[in-house]
């Protein structure tokens, strides 16, 4: 997916900010079973690669395991022991450094287990499992080692200042980073905000650190910057307006994909059916071009639509219904009635879309508002329209230059003079399919049985079109034929 020309555009823009000095949240559809966003998700990798120097900030789970594999055992009568040890190894009361390798990850909890009242406490560390829901008991953000500002202190080492370390939470935080010198204060602090316990922790934390910065006058190339990716559930609609300003960028997984991003994945996906050379390849154009205009941005959709359809108009309505049936496949649209799309969509998802947008049934693709198609009946409708736009998109060419080869042909078999021909139907240069097609009938032209089923065939398919009728199984392959003969 990162390889593809409008993810690497979106991706340039977001690393733009970031390298001048911009802070930046991300907000992506919340799509998914498991309320990670599929989008951020792929491209987590890639733009840890190309930031170089960063601090991942671990999840709260993560920090727990630590905190529960280093924290020495609290004094209490010890159980009685059938040997010295106990069966275990030693803990040593320091930390080498070697325990978030070995880690093994419990999930996002907000806190450490709390231990019951009354029960005896461990001599030894047992392996981390996963604690129940009555043991965890949810942190206040920015109260706690397990808060978002404590894991990124934790994360950024002993480098702040030395008035600095020993403070905790936010202000800690805010004071090492707008205080520190050097390439470790200006390190990109990565936040995965659906590893976060309280949604509205990490963008508090952007609102401080932007007003801080912007306090402290610091210049573009010793500003901290912190990296956002998140989903919108549970953040307030009017956040990233608020938030958007000149210190902070609000990048919208939101119109990133299009057209020539399907048509690589729909090529890349289909398979190569076997048939004549020429045949093959312009009946390929236009089953790809099918599925690029009706799949618009849900590449998923048009991956596997690619492969699994055979290429025919007629099969297509009920080839998509079987797609998008069931739970997976796909997400159904909220409930209500269908409102008309406009014809261009704004620059971002707004309240009224957002539902939607989250759900990942609607995006912003070649400038228009497009829902993810649902093989509903009213929806049927939109999916034969856009089969016409892509059968306009591949076969008008070849239409108008089959057109003007014909023109040859009609200029050679006329029975009337060229300037009688060209008042009753118009100079052969200019002439259309129709025009031809009527002076055969008239018998102003003489045409072979092949040409004048030639011409019926061109004329036919060309006044389809022109009246938004998509040509059928029968209608493509003949004109396939004639195109290709």
């Amino acid at each position: 997916m990162s390889t593809l020309p409008g993810v690497r555009l979106w991706m340039r823009r977001l690393l733009d900010d970031l390298r001048s000095g911009r802070s930046c949240l991300c907000l992506f559809p919340q799509a998914g079973a498991t309320g990670v966003p599929a989008a951020a998700e792929a491209l987590l990798d890639e733009l840890l690669h190309e930031l170089a120097d960063f601090v991942l900030v671990p999840a709260p789970g993560d920090v727990v395991a630590r905190g529960d594999l280093a924290r020495p055992a609290p004094p209490s009568s010890p159980p009685v022991q059938s040997s010295l040890w106990g069966g275990m190894d030693p803990i040593l009361d320091y930390d080498d450094g070697l325990a978030a390798f070995s880690t093994v990850r419990t999930g996002s909890t907000a806190g450490a287990p709390t231990p019951t009242a009354g029960a005896p406490a461990p001599t030894a560390v047992a392996p981390p499992r996963a604690a129940s829901a009555a043991a965890v008991q949810p942190e206040e953000p920015g109260v706690g080692v397990d808060s978002l500002a404590d894991r990124i202190v934790k994360e950024l080492g002993d480098a702040g200042p030395v008035e600095s370390r020993g403070c905790t939470g936010i202000e800690g935080l805010l004071d090492r980073l707008t205080t520190a010198g050097g390439p470790a204060a200006t390190r990109v602090i990565v936040v995965r905000g659906w590893e976060e316990a309280a949604p509205t922790a990490a963008t508090d934390l952007l609102r401080r650190l932007s007003a801080t910065v912007k306090a402290a006058g610091l210049p573009p190339g010793r500003r901290p910057r912190l990296l956002l990716l998140s989903g919108s559930t549970g953040l307030p609609v009017e956040l990233p307006e608020q938030i958007a300003r000149e210190d902070t960028g609000v990048h919208w997984w939101w119109g990133a994909l299009g057209r020539l991003d399907t048509a690589t994945v729909v090529a890349m996906a289909r398979p190569c059916p076997s048939g004549p050379a020429a045949r093959h390849q312009l009946l390929e154009a236009v089953a790809q071009a099918t599925v690029v205009e009706v799949c618009g941005p849900f590449l998923d959709l048009a991956a596997r639509l690619a492969v699994e359809w055979d290429g025919l108009p007629d099969s297509l309505p009920a080839q998509l219904r079987r797609l998008t049936a069931g739970p997976v496949a796909d997400r159904s649209p909220v409930p209500g009635p269908r409102r008309a799309e406009p014809t261009a969509a704004p620059p971002h998802p707004n309240a009224s879309l957002r539902t939607e947008w989250n759900l990942g049934t609607l995006d912003r693709w070649e400038g228009r508002l497009r829902r993810r198609p649902d093989g509903a009946a009213d929806h049927e409708r939109s999916v034969r329209t856009r089969i016409w736009l892509a059968q306009n998109h591949a076969l008008l060419p070849l239409l108008d230059e089959a057109r003007e080869q014909f023109t040859a042909v009609i200029q050679a078999r006329s029975r009337i003079s060229a300037s009688e021909f060209a008042a009753l139907y118009g100079r052969r240069a200019e002439m259309e399919l129709g025009a031809m097609w009527r002076a055969h009938l008239q018998g102003h032209v003489r045409l072979t049985r092949a040409e004048a089923d030639r011409l019926r065939t061109l004329w036919r398919s060309r006044n389809k079109l022109a009246h938004r009728t998509v040509l059928d199984n029968a209608a493509l392959e003949a004109l396939i034929h004639v195109l290709c003969s």
